[in-house]
């Protein structure tokens, strides 16, 4: 089996890490659907701006091209919308666990529609490794609660999002074989819908360049760029039930960046522990 899926897969899961944090202190300054507007445009205009080196025009007049419409309605708009109400409303650590459930929701769609084969050793890495990833975010101490239950339902949304549209852009691939191309045709979607979202809301954004809020989730806007391109590529050259899992360690790599960047964990046996359990479930995926 080729590596390269895995080595994609791993990359998306370390830039949706590092974008937990950015997005996080986004949210200081500026409120949570305006920024998910400024990340997902900053992420379309970058991708147009390098489209006619990586893309075909004759591609936006095939079948592939609406499947690819229809995943932006609710990827990376809804999974952003949603991710980021969820780290204002729970916090990113909360978000981060949440997010553990992507990867779920994304082999069962893809095991279901597309024929790939989830044996019991890959069930047994997927679910080593979502317990590790749940750890990793959430730590032997838990979390304090300050909020009503139901915002559980926040970071679920967001993986439920991110989870179902990774087998239906696998299905689009047959036709046009670009994750560049998808990845540009859903950022541009969305990036309308959430517009639109605002619009309808009466909050049409206006760009304030000395808020450091708009700055950081700009940032925010290229990282996730990359993460979801690299995520798309990995879906691309294998299957899902091997990209999505290892993508989905995005608690595990915010938690290194929490410490190695942002100071904000120290390391201690439990986080072997967790490095440990994710590393074991990756491996019995990948060698499934």
């Amino acid at each position: 089996m080729s590596l390269l899926p895995a080595l994609f897969g791993l990359l998306a899961g370390a830039l949706f890490g590092l974008n937990v944090h950015i997005q996080s202190k986004g949210l200081d300054e500026v409120d949570g659907l305006t920024g998910a507007f400024l990340s997902v445009g900053t992420m379309a205009a970058l991708l147009w701006f390098l489209s006619p080196f990586f893309t075909e025009w004759r591609w936006w007049l095939t079948d592939a091209a609406v499947i690819f419409m229809l995943c932006g309605i609710f990827f990376p708009a809804g999974g952003q919308a949603f991710q980021i109400a969820s780290i204002r409303k729970v916090g990113p650590a909360l978000t981060s666990a949440g997010g553990a459930a992507a990867p779920v929701f994304a082999v069962f769609a893809a095991v279901m529609f597309l024929g790939e084969s989830f044996g019991l050793q890959a069930a047994a890495g997927l679910t080593l490794m979502i317990g590790g990833l749940i750890l990793s975010a959430v730590g032997t101490k838990g979390i304090k609660r300050g909020w009503p239950l139901w915002a559980l339902l926040l970071p679920l949304a967001a993986s439920l999002m991110r989870g179902i549209v990774q087998p239906i852009t696998k299905y689009g691939y047959a036709e046009v074989p670009s994750p560049y191309f998808s990845t540009l045709v859903m950022a541009s979607v969305s990036t309308l819908v959430l517009y639109a979202l605002l619009v309808g809301l009466k909050r049409r954004p206006t760009i304030n360049a000395a808020n450091r809020g708009y700055m950081w989730f700009a940032i925010s806007g290229i990282f996730n760029g990359f993460g979801i391109l690299s995520l798309n590529t990995a879906i691309r050259l294998g299957e899902v039930s091997l990209a999505s899992p290892l993508a989905a360690t995005t608690p595990l790599w915010s938690l290194l960046f929490g410490v190695i960047i942002f100071r904000r964990e120290k390391l201690g046996m439990q986080h072997l522990v967790i490095a440990v359990m994710v590393v074991c479930g990756a491996v019995l995926i990948v060698t499934r």
